[in-house]
């Protein structure tokens, strides 16, 4: 019954691109599917449709934020949000994975029929069913991986079940975490021959270097579970440490495929560097992006500028994503100071700070990803302080406009939604030219891959095989892109604090984190900060001094690198074993 119900979707995606509706037959059978172009195309469409490329859900596409906030790079502006309730909930077999959890059996069943039916088709080419096999097989690939980030050893189905199975193929056991690995790479070097060389990727279609990128993340992150994890549940979670060199080797392998293609570069068109940066990702089909998810405004459209614009434009909904000063201090300085380089206690309403010193000279990345006092957005300044000074004396009522010696006009206490929070806001991805924002009016692609990935995945692989000039190389090719200073040195810390910067906001930070085993120094026993502001009108500085953005510290123990089974999951399949430590 499942099965046809399928069929009966995939015919009326077909019919519904017919113009005379009145001549086709109310059900195509099964059995015809996949002897036509035009059903398997739409058949795979909506694989591609299911898939979960990018967090996408919630009230108008809040839920946007959702790794961001796991990962402690911005959160949601309330705590009703659910992203936020990722690191507030308590994680037990009770709660289960939460807003975390992401389990596509459903998808991947999908996946497994055509697999299964497609071959057996006498109308279309072999050619184009190796080509459709392969892109099918990657999605699946990366379904697996979405698995295996969170529960470690999964279940591998690769058929479509059946009620007429045995209980062992109805209820199968969890593979190793391993086993789930290296099944993601032996599927994607078996489909490689039968992908496309030309750039697809970009129009959100798999071609060889988005499986190719695909091996170079997955085997990065089965390395670094080797390398710094542990083995548990007989293997269900962990790697052996002894597969660690072969791991990283993989990863390596497959990134320096793509780097000797020659078929992708670092977008590096406008001297100014936070500019470019920014271009990257408003400029569609540029040469960095590997593989995308489309949209378009409306027909497939997301809400990020209608959530995210500043408070202060006139916008319905604005100031959803408030940065945490925390990760803004990764951003170092062009001139080489570290992020970290203003001490917190110097944090006080007694000291005084040139805006542009504090905030716009740190990394240009920084000045593209978000927004900070005085930045210019739109025709106008976007401003966060919650009051002034004037002669000694605090104003702070936000109707009140003064003006500056220069004769410039500054309202007295920024809008209200843009001091809440962490007074800072994310910008990255925002689209300018959006005027007037609207639910579902953004058009700006998702990059699940781009070309700067590849070099970070490179260093890292490289570094850890003892490759380290060229781990350098790679880093400060970025670098140089970016308008930073190069590394005269290399080493773990700089490699990862290059790929929490330069990956900002683009759902890698929490992952990261976790496959490195620094979550529970990094996400635990911590309170996060924002910051106040205090413009002086005679001075033209600011006294800034740090708050709570958060109402308690985070949490995060040793079992929450991999997720706890609900026990309705439990229930369903009595040979799913339960994550340790829950």
């Amino acid at each position: 019954m499942f099965r046809k119900s399928i069929y009966i979707m995939v015919a009326l995606l077909y019919l519904g691109c017919q113009d005379e509706l009145d001549k086709e037959p109310d059900f195509i059978s099964e059995n015809v599917v996949f002897e036509d172009e035009s059903l398997t195309e739409a058949y795979i469409a909506d694989l591609y449709l299911n898939m979960n490329f990018q967090e996408i859900g919630g009230q108008g596409n809040l839920g946007m934020g959702l790794f961001a906030a796991a990962g402690a790079e911005h959160i949601n502006f309330a705590n009703w949000q659910y992203p936020n309730t990722s690191y507030t909930r308590q994680y037990t077999a009770v709660t289960g994975p939460g807003v975390l959890d992401h389990w596509p059996y459903q998808n991947i069943r999908n996946m497994n029929i055509l697999i299964q039916d497609l071959p057996k088709s006498t109308s279309l080419g072999e050619n184009y069913k190796k080509s459709k096999l392969a892109e099918v097989r990657f999605l699946r690939a990366y379904e697996y991986f979405e698995l295996v980030k969170r529960y470690g050893g999964v279940p591998i189905i690769t058929e479509p079940q059946s009620m007429d199975d045995s209980q062992e193929d109805l209820f199968p056991a969890r593979a190793s975490e391993k086993e789930v690995y290296d099944f993601i790479y032996n599927e994607l070097a078996a489909i490689l021959p039968n992908l496309s060389e030309s750039k697809t990727g970009a129009q959100g279609r798999v071609d060889i270097y988005t499986a190719l990128m695909l091996q170079s993340r997955a085997m990065l992150y089965a390395a670094s579970i080797a390398n710094f994890g542990e083995v548990k549940v007989n293997g269900i979670v962990g790697i052996p440490s002894g597969e660690t060199q072969a791991y990283y080797k993989l990863s390596y392998d497959a990134s320096k495929e793509v780097f000797n293609s020659q078929r992708f570069r670092l977008i590096d068109d406008n001297t100014d560097k936070a500019a470019n940066f920014a271009s990257i990702f408003l400029n569609e089909l540029n040469d960095e992006i590997i593989f995308a998810e489309r949209f378009e405004p409306f027909i497939k459209g997301h809400s990020l500028d209608w959530l995210a614009n500043p408070d202060g434009l006139g916008l319905e909904w604005n100031s959803n994503y408030p940065v945490l000063y925390d990760f803004v201090e990764l951003f170092d300085f062009v001139d080489g100071r570290t992020g970290k380089s203003i001490s917190r206690s110097d944090l006080t309403f007694d000291n005084s700070w040139d805006i542009t010193d504090f905030f716009g000279n740190r990394d240009p990345r920084f000045v593209a990803s978000v927004f900070y006092p005085e930045t210019e957005w739109k025709g106008q300044k976007i401003y966060f302080h919650s009051s002034t000074l004037v002669n000694g004396i605090e104003v702070n009522d936000r109707n009140t406009i003064l003006t500056k010696p220069n004769g410039e006009n500054i309202p007295a206490a920024a809008a209200a939604r843009n001091v809440r929070n962490t007074a800072l806001l994310l910008r990255k991805r925002l689209d300018p030219s959006n005027i007037a924002t609207q639910e579902n009016n953004s058009g700006q692609d998702f990059y699940v891959f781009r070309y700067a990935e590849t070099l970070l995945n490179l260093a890292e692989a490289a570094f850890y095989l003892g490759n380290t000039e060229e781990a350098l190389d790679m880093i400060n090719m970025i670098r140089d892109r970016a308008g930073m200073p190069p590394r005269t040195e290399i080493s773990e810390d700089y490699i990862r604090q290059e790929r929490q910067v330069e990956l900002a906001f683009e759902e890698h930070r929490f992952w990261d984190l976790i496959r490195w085993r620094t979550a529970t120094e990094i996400l635990g026993n911590v309170r996060t900060s924002g910051l106040v502001y205090r413009y002086n009108l005679d001075t033209g500085l600011y006294n800034i001094r740090l708050k709570n953005a958060e109402a308690a510290d985070r949490v995060f123990g040793e079992e929450r690198y991999y997720l706890p089974f609900g026990q309705s999951r439990l229930a369903e399949n009595p040979n799913l074993i339960q994550n340790p430590g829950y």
